[in-house]
């Protein structure tokens, strides 16, 4: 039998322990889904969608996310790479329904939105 004061460790203790453990864990997550979540309607959500697999699907290192911005087909997209160039994206039809992605002056990806999101599995926010 193991005596109050031994250094034996309790089942409440184990819990406590525990419950500290989850909140971390979720608490050093949110930063990366306050990253991921979307800035506004589903175009613009999208289009970040979009812009986000395309430099996944072509391994940019990032410095600075894309930081969506506009409505309609005005919408367009900024960050940074690790490298110091330039990330834009700016929707090229008035549905934002295309989209054109540059890294500094070069063009990485023209073509449509929905079928960037439907090769990568990506559900938008339509």
């Amino acid at each position: 039998m193991t005596r109050a004061g031994s250094g034996a460790v309790t089942g409440t203790a184990v819990s406590a322990v525990s419950a500290l453990v989850v909140v971390a864990l979720a608490l050093a997550g949110c930063s990366q889904i306050d990253a991921l979540a979307p800035v506004g309607g589903a175009e613009i959500a999208d289009l970040r969608y979009a812009t986000n697999e395309v430099l996944l699907e072509q391994g940019v290192e990032i410095l600075v996310a894309p930081v969506c911005e506009g409505a309609g087909g005005e919408l367009h997209c900024a960050g940074e790479t690790a490298g110091g160039e330039a990330i834009t994206s700016t929707a090229t039809s008035a549905d934002a329904s295309s989209f054109e992605l540059r890294i500094g002056d070069r063009v990485l990806f023209a073509g449509p939105v929905q079928g960037v999101l439907d090769r990568n599995g990506t559900v938008g926010a339509r």
